[in-house]
């Protein structure tokens, strides 16, 4: 039962915030009102698309460690790992841009060349390689996984 309240709640509701912004002060519970952490996000992405977090962070070849610590909330990475991230669980354009926000990163935008080659990459399903060689491809700089450093 429990449960169920926590999906009733509705973690980063954009209406519900909407609505909230135009009363007489600012929220003063935005802790509360935001994701609890990024935890929950995946957590429930993860369930609902049936893939594991150690398949994800291989796929995305980032650091074991630091994959755990990214998608359980307890670092944040650069916006490129969370891109890696949605690439590597074949997430929508749509689910993506949500991603990003739930991690508090600007949104994918299609007049920005890089976004736009992230866009085309997501939206006709590359995995990591293929992204990566086609954003090479077309002269822009690819996703940085962080293992060079």
């Amino acid at each position: 039962m429990g449960e169920s309240n926590d999906r009733e709640k509705k973690p980063l509701n954009t209406i519900l915030m909407h609505e909230k912004l135009k009363g007489e002060s600012f929220p003063d519970n935005w802790e509360g009102f935001l994701d609890d952490d990024i935890r929950n996000f995946f957590d429930a992405l993860l369930n609902e698309t049936k893939q594991k977090k150690s398949e994800i962070i291989r796929k995305a070849n980032l650091s074991r460690v630091y994959g755990y610590q990214l998608m359980e909330g307890r670092r944040r990475g650069k916006r490129d790992y969370y891109l890696l991230i949605a690439i590597a669980m074949s997430l929508d354009l749509k689910t993506t841009q949500r991603m990003l926000a739930v991690v508090q990163y600007g949104s994918l935008h299609p007049l920005i060349k890089r976004d736009a080659a992230l866009i085309f990459a997501i939206n006709h399903g590359y995995d990591i390689e293929k992204t990566y060689d086609f954003m090479c491809s077309i002269g822009v700089e690819p996703l940085d996984d962080g293992l060079d450093n």
